[in-house]
Protein backbone atom coordinates (compact mmCIF):
# COMPACT_ATOMS: atom_id res chain seq x y z
CA UNK A 1 0.00 0.00 0.00
CA UNK A 2 1.38 3.28 -0.65
CA UNK A 3 0.39 6.07 1.76
CA UNK A 4 0.82 9.94 -0.56
CA UNK A 5 0.28 13.03 1.36
CA UNK A 6 -2.16 14.82 0.40
CA UNK A 7 -2.37 18.81 0.69
CA UNK A 8 -5.87 20.69 1.23
CA UNK A 9 -7.79 17.49 1.36
CA UNK A 10 -9.52 14.57 3.18
CA UNK A 11 -9.75 10.98 2.07
CA UNK A 12 -11.85 9.29 4.11
CA UNK A 13 -10.87 5.47 4.67
CA UNK A 14 -12.09 2.35 6.73
CA UNK A 15 -8.39 1.98 7.07
CA UNK A 16 -6.87 4.22 9.79
CA UNK A 17 -3.62 4.40 8.39
CA UNK A 18 -4.55 6.13 5.17
CA UNK A 19 -6.44 8.98 6.99
CA UNK A 20 -4.41 11.99 5.73
CA UNK A 21 -5.46 15.52 6.54
CA UNK A 22 -4.03 19.07 4.88
CA UNK A 23 -2.88 21.12 7.19
CA UNK A 24 -3.56 24.48 7.23
CA UNK A 25 0.29 25.95 6.40
CA UNK A 26 0.47 25.14 1.94
CA UNK A 27 4.25 23.52 3.85
CA UNK A 28 3.04 21.65 6.47
CA UNK A 29 0.99 17.72 5.87
CA UNK A 30 -0.80 16.32 9.38
CA UNK A 31 -0.89 12.51 9.53
CA UNK A 32 -3.53 11.15 11.61
CA UNK A 33 -1.87 7.86 13.46
CA UNK A 34 -4.78 6.90 16.03
CA UNK A 35 -5.95 3.28 16.83
CA UNK A 36 -2.54 1.99 15.09
CA UNK A 37 0.10 0.26 17.06
CA UNK A 38 3.78 -0.29 16.34
CA UNK A 39 5.54 -0.62 13.67
CA UNK A 40 2.29 0.77 11.63
CA UNK A 41 2.40 4.49 12.95
CA UNK A 42 6.38 4.71 12.47
CA UNK A 43 5.94 3.02 8.38
CA UNK A 44 3.13 5.25 7.82
CA UNK A 45 5.39 8.39 9.22
CA UNK A 46 8.50 7.04 7.27
CA UNK A 47 6.28 7.16 3.51
CA UNK A 48 4.78 10.51 3.90
CA UNK A 49 8.47 11.66 5.34
CA UNK A 50 9.72 9.91 2.16
CA UNK A 51 7.25 11.83 -0.04
CA UNK A 52 8.37 15.19 1.47
CA UNK A 53 10.15 17.86 -0.42
CA UNK A 54 13.07 20.12 2.00
CA UNK A 55 11.24 22.53 4.48
CA UNK A 56 8.25 20.95 4.22
CA UNK A 57 6.80 19.86 7.78
CA UNK A 58 4.81 16.70 8.75
CA UNK A 59 2.59 16.62 11.64
CA UNK A 60 1.85 13.73 13.16
CA UNK A 61 -1.15 12.64 15.32
CA UNK A 62 -1.62 9.22 17.63
CA UNK A 63 -2.74 7.87 20.52
CA UNK A 64 0.09 4.89 21.18
CA UNK A 65 2.71 6.08 23.59
CA UNK A 66 5.13 3.61 21.84
CA UNK A 67 4.85 4.92 18.81
CA UNK A 68 5.78 8.47 19.37
CA UNK A 69 8.64 7.25 20.93
CA UNK A 70 9.37 4.92 18.06
CA UNK A 71 8.70 7.71 15.79
CA UNK A 72 11.12 10.22 17.33
CA UNK A 73 13.60 7.77 17.77
CA UNK A 74 13.47 6.87 13.98
CA UNK A 75 13.65 10.55 12.60
CA UNK A 76 16.40 11.45 14.67
CA UNK A 77 18.32 8.74 13.43
CA UNK A 78 17.58 9.55 9.81
CA UNK A 79 18.33 13.49 10.85
CA UNK A 80 14.25 14.95 10.69
CA UNK A 81 14.42 17.57 13.65
CA UNK A 82 11.04 16.91 15.86
CA UNK A 83 9.19 19.06 18.23
CA UNK A 84 6.26 18.40 20.24
CA UNK A 85 2.95 20.24 18.23
CA UNK A 86 1.17 23.18 19.73
CA UNK A 87 -2.36 20.90 19.92
CA UNK A 88 -4.70 20.65 22.93
CA UNK A 89 -4.64 16.56 22.98
CA UNK A 90 -6.26 14.31 25.69
CA UNK A 91 -4.03 11.65 27.78
CA UNK A 92 -1.93 9.00 26.27
CA UNK A 93 -2.25 11.33 22.99
CA UNK A 94 0.33 12.85 21.18
CA UNK A 95 1.02 15.17 18.01
CA UNK A 96 4.67 16.03 16.81
CA UNK A 97 5.53 18.44 13.97
CA UNK A 98 8.57 16.89 11.89
CA UNK A 99 10.42 19.14 9.61
CA UNK A 100 11.99 17.58 6.46
CA UNK A 101 16.07 19.30 6.72
CA UNK A 102 17.57 21.44 3.30
CA UNK A 103 19.62 17.83 3.17
CA UNK A 104 17.36 14.96 4.18
CA UNK A 105 18.50 11.61 4.65
CA UNK A 106 17.03 8.83 3.22
CA UNK A 107 14.33 7.33 5.19
CA UNK A 108 12.75 4.72 3.30
CA UNK A 109 9.97 2.58 4.49
CA UNK A 110 11.81 0.34 3.50
CA UNK A 111 14.83 0.21 4.90
CA UNK A 112 16.90 -2.15 7.78
CA UNK A 113 15.46 -2.64 10.87
CA UNK A 114 14.99 0.47 14.09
Amino acid sequence: MTVRPQRSERRPSSRPDSVIVGAADPLSVEVDVSGLVCPQPNLVVRRCLAELESGETLEVVGDYPPAERSIRRSCYKHGYPVADADRDLADEEFALRIRVPENSADISPVDGAE
